[in-house]
């Protein structure tokens, strides 16, 4: 039984007088539920790990804001190469099983991004922003693979969307020349519910992966993008040249059904549950606007039926979410 489970059956068990007060006390800090004096310590290790590392990562790139008309161009890349090279040391020295290795190799791959920053503004090389976050992406790729950690890899997602958006706006006049050129939105949707997939098929063999923010996290970044890309159907769907869009649905309607299926029978998750129904309800607003406001027929009466609409969705999605955590618990 997960921590989870066994919480909700101990307090059916209190629930039916089979378990008493204490008794319920005492099962929940056997379970780990309650935190004891070690959990706090290990705890409080961790937060200041990751606050001083962002920390000192902060303050490098901000010392780069600051001082940059004042150094010199071997200065910049030195200031970024020696705490790389001192990062990745210290990683491979203490090794990447433990928490503080793989905090070192997080501030590398970070460093890695900050260092192709620099080269690219002291030798202008041209290059543009979604090639920086390609590029940044693809050199931290196998650290990212080394570490096993799990926050790192949404930190490499983040990378990847980033180098996705970028590239699809950024040379939207060079996708034009494509037959089917609205293929670019898709891209978003597809790439984070593969990795989605993916997450979720290892999740049982892999100890690592078994973290519950993790396909939180991947599940909001794919709720985004298949919410981008339902209300762009709506409003430039029904255009004669883009072909593509007028698939979204075929699309949009299999994710949304997976995502409420798989949480809600297979691994019971509240949170993809509750970014799947605010996708919903965005799409579902999205297209009564544009069926209110169409043609410009702006009526004063409309604005009171959209948000008429989305506070009546936002009721039926909050009770419906209350009562599948009340069956969950039953």
């Amino acid at each position: 039984m997960t921590p989870s489970t066994s919480r909700r059956y101990l307090e059916s068990l209190a629930r039916n007088g089979q378990l008493t007060a204490a008794g319920l006390d005492g099962a929940l800090r056997q379970i780990g539920v309650f935190p004891d004096a070690a959990s706090w310590r290990q705890f409080a290790d961790r937060l200041l790990l990751a606050a001083g590392s962002l920390l000192l990562l902060a303050g490098v790139v901000f010392f780069f804001a600051f001082n940059w008309n004042d150094l010199h161009r071997f200065v910049k890349m030195a200031l970024v190469a020696l705490p790389l090279m001192l990062s990745t040391s210290v990683a491979a020295r203490l090794g990447i099983d433990g928490l503080v290795g793989k905090a070192w190799l997080g501030a590398a791959v970070v460093l890695t991004g900050v260092l192709l920053a620099v080269i690219g503004q002291i030798y202008q090389t041209g290059a543009d922003s979604e090639l920086l976050f390609a590029g940044w992406a693809v050199l931290a790729l196998p650290w990212v693979m080394v570490a096993c950690a799990p926050w790192l890899w949404l930190f490499w997602l983040v990378l990847a969307n980033t180098a996705l958006a970028l590239f699809m706006f950024g040379r939207l006049d060079i996708w034009t020349i494509f037959l089917f050129f609205d293929a670019i939105f898709w891209g978003p949707l597809l790439f984070n519910a593969l990795a989605l997939l993916l997450w979720e098929l290892l999740w049982s063999r892999s100890d690592w992966m078994r973290v519950a923010y993790a396909p939180r996290f991947i599940a909001l970044l794919a709720a985004a993008a298949a919410t981008g890309l339902g209300v762009s159907w709506w409003f430039i769907g029904q255009q004669g040249n883009w072909r593509l869009m007028h698939y979204v649905p075929c699309v949009y309607l299999p994710w949304l059904f997976m995502m409420l299926w798989f949480y809600r029978q297979r691994r019971r998750d509240i949170v993809p549950l509750a970014t799947a129904a605010l996708s919903a309800i965005a799409v579902l607003t999205a297209g009564l606007i544009e069926g209110l406001f169409d043609n410009r027929h702006f009526d004063v009466a409309a604005f009171f039926i959209v948000g008429a609409a989305v506070a009546a969705m936002t009721a039926g999605a909050a009770v419906w979410l209350r009562h599948t955590v009340s069956q969950w618990k039953g």
